[in-house]
């Protein structure tokens, strides 16, 4: 059940990617608990992007052929990764967003 088709009458597509679009940016900002947050996240799971860069351009010189291919695809499968999370993040936001408004409509209709 999608509250978004429910409440269609209240808030259409436009108007939540306007809300979301002028939220975007403060939702990109980590504060500082943010930060210890994702510190204590990554701390099990140290590997990064530079990692992983350093490693495949310290294979031996006669793999060139092979670490351009690599380096290519890892690119693109990042460039994907992020497009799917920002899909994500938008569609959870909306939705919840959504859900948040279908909560108080319906407090409003049992008040009446």
């Amino acid at each position: 059940m999608n509250k978004k088709v429910e409440i269609t009458d209240f808030v259409d597509n436009s108007l939540l990617d306007t809300i979301y679009r002028e939220r975007e940016d403060s939702l990109y900002q980590h504060t500082e608990i943010d930060n210890e947050n994702i510190k204590e996240i990554t701390k099990n799971l140290p590997i990064t992007y530079e990692d992983l860069l350093i490693a495949i351009k310290n294979l031996p010189p006669h793999f060139n052929n092979t670490r351009e291919f690599i380096l290519e695809r890892l690119e693109g499968y990042m460039e994907r990764q992020n497009s799917l999370t920002a899909y994500d993040n938008e569609r959870f936001y909306k939705n919840g967003f959504c859900d948040g408004i279908q909560i108080i409509l319906e407090a409003l209709k049992n008040e009446k």
